[in-house]
């Protein structure tokens, strides 16, 4: 049956291949995780059955939430299959460089609003960058959550801003400052539990890729000389 609502390959994940497809006549995607050959047989298949299941509940649940994430359609445990809503956007990370700073405010504080409400029900993303955001007109969508998963660990959600900001550094280093301040702005208003406790975990996990950082750097010049 899934065959049959393929159109397209979207991409190829280390995990996962997405297909555009259409569905009871609306546009979809399909996303089925993929066997890998290093990992053994029965290991491979209980990984990919738990996160795919894992995936599907935190759609619903966020969906559910009143999130701007794709729809859930259909979801087969079996097959390892995800069938979602497909959202005509623009990935974050291709229009960031062009957004002046009105719109660059908004939506930074359109998905910290969203974060926020995200971790307080105790949902981390897992790869939360500019590419897994996109903005159709004035929605800013959240996509891709399949490393996201369910905790009350606050170190999980710290990550997530971690990952974000590098990644904005990255892409928009000029952008940074305003883009994730405005965030924190609309994080802090929607997020139900002990901020500050968000932020200093934040800084903690900065400083410590700083240390590994630096101590690749004294080994690299020591190895100038062996």
């Amino acid at each position: 049956m899934v065959n049959e609502l393929l159109e397209e390959t979207l991409g190829v994940g280390a995990e996962a291949i997405i297909f555009k497809g259409v569905f009871l006549g609306r546009d979809v995607v399909v996303k089925q995780r993929i066997p890998k050959p290093y990992r053994h047989a029965m290991f491979d298949k209980i990984f990919r059955y738990s996160r795919t299941k894992t995936e599907a509940k935190v759609l619903a649940k966020l969906y559910s939430a009143g999130l701007y994430v794709p729809a859930l359609v259909l979801v087969d445990l079996v097959n390892y299959i995800i069938v979602m809503e497909y959202i005509q956007g623009v990935k974050l990370s291709e229009i960031i460089n062009e957004l002046d700073e009105e719109k660059l405010r908004k939506y930074a504080y359109t998905l910290g609003l969203q974060v926020g409400i995200m971790h307080s029900l105790n949902i981390y993303h897992g790869d939360l960058t500019l590419s897994n955001i996109l903005v159709e007109e004035d929605k800013v969508y959240i996509i891709d959550f399949g490393l996201a998963g369910f905790s009350n660990d606050v170190e999980e959600y710290a990550i997530d801003l971690h990952l974000l900001k590098r990644n904005l550094l990255a892409i928009a280093p000029d952008k940074t400052e305003v883009f994730f301040k405005e965030f924190l702005e609309g994080y802090k208003r929607n997020y139900r539990r002990d901020y500050n406790e968000v932020i200093e975990r934040l800084e903690e996990i900065r400083l410590r890729g700083r240390y590994v950082e630096e101590r690749l750097k004294r080994k690299t010049s020591r190895d100038k000389y062996v």
